[in-house]
């Protein structure tokens, strides 16, 4: 049966490789079974065309912190980021258009040009969002205390990394997790084309649109990450986003964590005494650790490498209850010339920023209605990035470009057809369409075109239900609460089994600090075991 691991990782998806640099930093003795060729998960770079290399899913990095590029030491294994600047350039149907820069003063001055009032008011909603991003920050690395009195202490350490908070602190993050991100933008702003262009955020790789209460805090979500210190920034990663996996992997090899490709877990292996002892791969074999940790989605994580029939019944209800909808679509795109914008009014280079069909919060909205009825969006929301403008050779053939796209609405499953009788094509037909109003020289330039769907996006990364967060970021699935009640700690019922994805606490997006904190636990649990197995035992 071979040696005993002190911890297999389930997935190598960014997430799963960070658990395992972590955990591997830290002494441990780590093996990483990924299903694909391919490691990364959605943070892949694959060849989609001959010629093309292609961020398939995650296309951008923004909420990966600081702390953990430093203490993975990613720059010196190959993590390399340049900012997409402008944050976003939205165009609209009368001709003008909104460039907003991530910084107040040029951003403030751009919005003058559509309303005096809102640019006035646009530098105290900076002010304002910096704060409340922070408080935020406050809590990305605290491992969530379960709603338990027996975990009296962990809420302890959880007030003191607040202490700082005052009672309006609490009540905007209570406002932020409850309202729609129409009202809180009314709050703030006059002019529709500005709202449109704030609310873009609101509604990304979530099952909502921006009337829908809530919302306002899926808009914070994207708020609280920086690149290289620039606050809310996106950016491209050298080699697309394939870059971020292999760097993570390369520093999790150094400590001399084992990765694999191309093995399929069946199953977590449970003994008699309930524990998991390791895995079972799909071909028999049995992998023997210590300790498990799934990086896979939680459904995925408890029902199918579990089972109902090992799990309390309360926790079957609960992670049946988890909710993993979407509307998410990507489009990646090979284009023959980069299109032209005739709005663009900017000095800078357009290409290196992202672009977006966000005319209103109407438009964002009534996008999001035909999704509600089974209808893909008749006027897709649609935001686009150009990689080879970031990096002109590696990513296309000579002369050839890559726009990646990420656009909503579209459901799961049609009510009427199907994505693969002609849904694919006429999804791209209709976001490429809406860009196009913008930019007359783009559907010349479309050379090829790939669709994920929601289906495609969970048969081919695990995303179930197409959600890019592994579950939605609503106040029931939130922090102690995420993924189920009593197991937001990264624990589950099974003793020894752990999960590390973004179905965990803090939630979805390229970040590493699902794993960060996961593997705290981790480390936590195995030196008291240690400790426990060297102290004498009185008969």
């Amino acid at each position: 049966m071979g040696i005993e691991r002190d911890v297999v990782i389930i997935g190598g998806g960014h997430n799963g490789l960070a658990c395992a640099a972590y955990l591997a930093r830290a002494g441990l003795d780590v093996l990483v079974l990924e299903r694909r060729e391919v490691l990364g998960g959605a943070a892949a770079t694959e060849e989609t065309w001959p010629g093309y290399r292609v961020s398939s899913a995650a296309y951008v990095v923004s909420l990966m912190p600081p702390e953990v590029v430093a203490e993975l030491e990613l720059k010196r294994f190959g993590y390399e980021v340049s900012i997409i600047t402008p944050d976003y350039f939205v165009p609209f149907p009368d001709g003008t258009s909104l460039t907003l820069w991530g910084d107040v003063r040029r951003d403030a001055e751009n919005i003058a040009k559509l309303s005096k009032r809102d640019a006035d008011a646009y530098v105290e909603f900076d002010r304002y969002f910096d704060r409340v991003a922070k408080l935020l920050k406050d809590l990305l690395f605290v491992v969530p205390p379960n709603l338990r009195l027996t975990d009296l202490p962990g809420w302890l350490r959880t007030a003191g990394k607040v202490r700082s908070w005052t009672g309006r602190d609490v009540a905007e993050l209570v406002r932020l997790f409850t309202m729609s991100a129409a009202d809180f933008l009314d709050e703030w702003f006059e002019d529709e084309r500005v709202k449109g262009a704030l609310a873009t955020q609101a509604i990304i790789g979530a099952w909502c649109g921006p009337m829908t209460p809530g919302s306002a805090y899926v808009l914070m979500h994207h708020w609280i990450g920086e690149i290289d210190g620039h606050a809310g920034a996106w950016g491209w990663v050298k080699g697309g986003m394939g870059g971020v996996s292999a760097a993570i992997a390369r520093s999790a090899q150094a400590a001399g964590a084992e990765i694999r490709t191309g093995v399929e877990v069946r199953r977590v292996a449970i003994n008699s005494s309930g524990r998991a002892v390791g895995v079972e791969l799909a071909d028999g074999t049995l992998v023997r650790a210590r300790r498990v940790v799934s990086s896979a989605h939680p459904i995925t994580s408890y029902l199918d490498l579990v089972g109902e029939e090992r799990l309390p019944e309360q926790v079957v209800r609960d992670i049946r209850r988890f909710r993993t909808r979407s509307g998410s679509v990507k489009l990646n795109v090979a284009l023959g010339e980069l299109p032209t914008f005739p709005s663009w009014d900017q000095d800078g280079e357009l290409h290196r920023g992202l672009v977006a069909v966000s005319p209103s919060i109407e438009y964002l909205e009534r996008a999001f209605d035909d999704a509600k009825y089974g209808r893909m969006s008749e006027r897709p929301y649609l935001e686009v990035v150009f990689p080879t403008a970031h990096e002109p050779e590696g990513l296309a053939p000579e002369g050839k470009h890559l726009m990646l796209g990420f656009s909503q609405y579209g459901p799961y499953e049609l009510r009427e057809g199907s994505w693969d009788d002609g849904g694919r094509e006429e999804y791209a037909r209709r976001a490429l369409g809406a860009l196009a109003e913008f930019s007359p020289n783009l559907l010349d330039a479309v050379e090829r075109v790939e669709v994920l769907t929601p289906r495609d996006l969970e048969e081919r990364f695990g995303l179930l239900g197409g959600n890019i967060m592994q579950g939605e970021l609503t106040p029931d699935q939130m922090f102690s609460l995420r993924p189920i009640p009593g197991y937001g700690d990264y624990r589950t019922p099974v003793a020894g089994y752990y999960l590390c994805g973004a179905g965990t606490h803090p939630g979805g997006g390229v970040m590493g600090v699902c794993a960060r904190n996961a593997s705290k636990v981790i480390l936590r649990d195995h030196k008291l075991e240690r400790l426990t197995e060297r102290l004498p035992i009185r008969r």
